[in-house]
């Protein structure tokens, strides 16, 4: 009789604790990448993977920002924006899917003579305002030839 309580109650206790892991604040993770070599005037799309309690990130924003990582400043360079925010799609809410975004090779390209190498941060915001926490793509290199 008390090995039985024992399990009923370690079988409550596992279940009361698996709670939903879904929590209101936005989650991101990068999914895939189609690439980390973009060639002249091709075009990086990321696709980023998404959970959100709420399902309310249609609407929200996502925010990106190149992180350029060459060490060699670029002679004669002009100031380029490296951060990008767009409003997403309206879209049904629905707790997790994906984020699709296209990054274009002018966005990326500081130096026409060298090879640009460059990680990415990501966030998104949904229309409660929840932010998420910013996460890094792999170094992606864009190269001029």
């Amino acid at each position: 009789m008390v090995k039985r309580s024992l399990t009923i109650v370690s079988l409550v206790l596992a279940f009361a604790c698996s709670k939903d892991k879904l929590e209101t604040k936005p989650t991101i993770k990068v999914k895939d990448l189609n690439g980390t070599e973009i060639p002249q005037g091709a075009i990086l799309q990321v696709t980023l993977e998404y959970s959100d309690k709420e399902g309310d990130l249609g609407a929200g924003e996502v925010t990106y920002v190149r992180d350029r990582l060459n060490i060699r400043p670029v002679p004669g360079a002009f100031d380029k924006a490296d951060t990008a925010r767009y409003v997403l799609p309206v879209f049904p809410n629905r707790e997790t899917g994906d984020i699709v975004i296209d990054i274009p090779y002018d966005f990326m390209d500081e130096d026409p003579n060298d090879n640009d190498t460059m990680v990415f941060r990501f966030m998104v915001i949904d229309r409660a305002g929840n932010k998420s926490d910013t996460i890094n793509s792999v170094p992606v290199v864009a190269r001029p030839f």
